[in-house]
């Protein structure tokens, strides 16, 4: 049997009311690499019944992180379109939003204490979390720490 993290029930509560009825909503899930995002978004995936856009399956080839974001945008608007809403994780969640003009109506940043400290990536990072603030701004912060 799987292991469910205590704090994907704090998710599912929070989500409840924002998925009633399954409008059409874009959820997100921010937060560095290797914290559980798309481990995350795979299980409110399958709890809501609703399509998880993976993030990191469209990040393009090269030394720093760029997303495809015309395809990103694309299964955005055709989850929406069908009145059904859409979880999205990736990594720089907010300055993909920003880059596609897309706005979250629920978003949850992730975090693990383990979290990875690649120093290629952490000047990147710093300066994401710097403009955007993206724990802070998240409706909803959780440790997915395994116990």
């Amino acid at each position: 049997m799987p292991l469910i993290l205590s704090d994907y029930s704090k998710a599912t509560s929070a989500l409840a009311s924002v998925l009633y009825d399954l409008p059409p909503r874009l959820i997100g899930i921010d937060g560095r690499a290797n914290v559980g995002k798309t481990t995350l978004g795979r299980y409110l995936a399958w709890h809501f019944n609703v399509s998880l856009i993976e993030g990191d399956l469209f990040l393009q080839d090269g030394g720093s992180i760029e997303h495809r974001l015309w395809d990103i945008d694309r299964l955005i608007q055709e989850r929406l379109v069908r009145e059904r809403p859409v979880v999205l994780e990736t990594i720089l969640f907010l300055q993909v939003l920003e880059q596609i003009g897309r706005r979250a109506d629920f978003m949850i940043y992730c975090e693990n204490g383990s979290e990875s400290r690649d120093d290629s990536m952490d000047p990147l990072l710093q300066v994401y979390e710097s403009k955007y603030s993206p724990r802070t701004r998240a409706h909803l912060v959780l440790n997915l720490s395994l116990p």
